[in-house]
């Protein structure tokens, strides 16, 4: 009696585990934790990986060629029988994936620009550094630079903390008269994230959580008629607190090694030791460039 061929699938979404001389192991994309399963090179047509390159199984000599090259990959296997019915991968297909499949690229190095401002208890909006005739102004800019670290755990969920230096300045002058401002801190998220992959190295994510900012020095120094005093704002006596904490959302996009976030944080604590002024800092709006290794 002729032996009946057991139909195979055009395609199997797949990871990988491995490819050797006589066959390809694999486990279903859909269900990671189940059973290995197992298709003779002799029934695939072709494997797609999940970053786009072919493997194909044509020959005798690609087909030893596949057994030196034994990998663990998210793939499409693409499985048919003897016939030589085509079948084939798309490895940019649009599909969810519980996990990103790219490289996870947890650390880099970034720059970008923040705006900081006091709002009191009326609702009264202030720049947080700031000196001038300029009423209209509700914010001072601060440029920030720094160090990014946003280590994943499982399903694109992980951890996202940062060590950003900002400084602030402003200027003001009049004839004989100048006086500038500038400010040197510290800001130091933590925070929880998720990232989704849309295809493999480009991504979405969307964060939240507390940072907390530390200021380092706010000087003024005032000239007139070639005087000049110079002084800290942040002295024994001084009633402003040099530690605040802020809770921040934002979201950002990746593209390989590129990073784009934008985000606000708003403030928890009063920048006044004195709880009678009751101020918070905001910094309502900050983008930053990121480049991820």
């Amino acid at each position: 009696m002729a032996r009946v061929p057991i139909p195979i699938p055009e395609k199997i979404e797949a990871q990988i585990i491995e490819v050797n001389s006589e066959s390809v192991s694999y486990k279903k994309a859909n269900y990671l934790d189940g059973p290995t399963f197992s298709v003779k090179i002799t029934e695939i047509s072709s494997i797609i990986y999940a970053n786009g390159d072919v493997q194909a199984f044509n020959s005798a000599t690609e087909n030893t060629a596949a057994a030196t090259s034994a990998t663990r990959n998210t793939a499409t296997s693409s499985a048919a029988p003897t016939s030589g019915k085509q079948a084939g991968i798309s490895g940019n297909k649009l599909k969810f994936n519980l996990e990103p499949q790219g490289a996870k690229r947890t650390f880099g190095i970034s720059v970008g620009y923040t705006n900081k401002q006091m709002k009191d208890s009326d609702g009264e909006i202030y720049p947080w550094c700031y000196i001038g005739d300029d009423e209209n102004k509700k914010s001072s800019a601060a440029l920030r630079t720094g160090l990014y670290w946003a280590p994943e755990f499982r399903y694109g969920i992980g951890l996202q903390t940062r060590l950003y230096y900002d400084m602030s300045t402003s200027k003001y002058n009049e004839d004989d008269y100048s006086l500038s401002q500038s400010e040197h801190s510290l800001s130091i998220p933590l925070r929880i994230q998720y990232r989704y992959e849309i295809i493999p190295d480009l991504s979405i994510f969307l964060y939240t959580g507390p940072s907390f900012d530390i200021s380092l020095a706010m000087t003024v120094k005032e000239s007139y008629m070639g005087e000049t005093e110079k002084y800290n704002i942040y002295e024994d006596d001084s009633d402003i607190n040099r530690f605040n904490m802020l809770w921040g959302v934002g979201a950002g996009v990746r593209w390989k090694g590129l990073q784009l976030m934008l985000g606000g944080d708003w403030g928890l604590t009063n920048i006044y030791k004195d709880d009678t002024w009751k101020t918070k800092l905001n910094k309502p709006f900050s983008i930053s460039l990121t480049y991820l290794f």
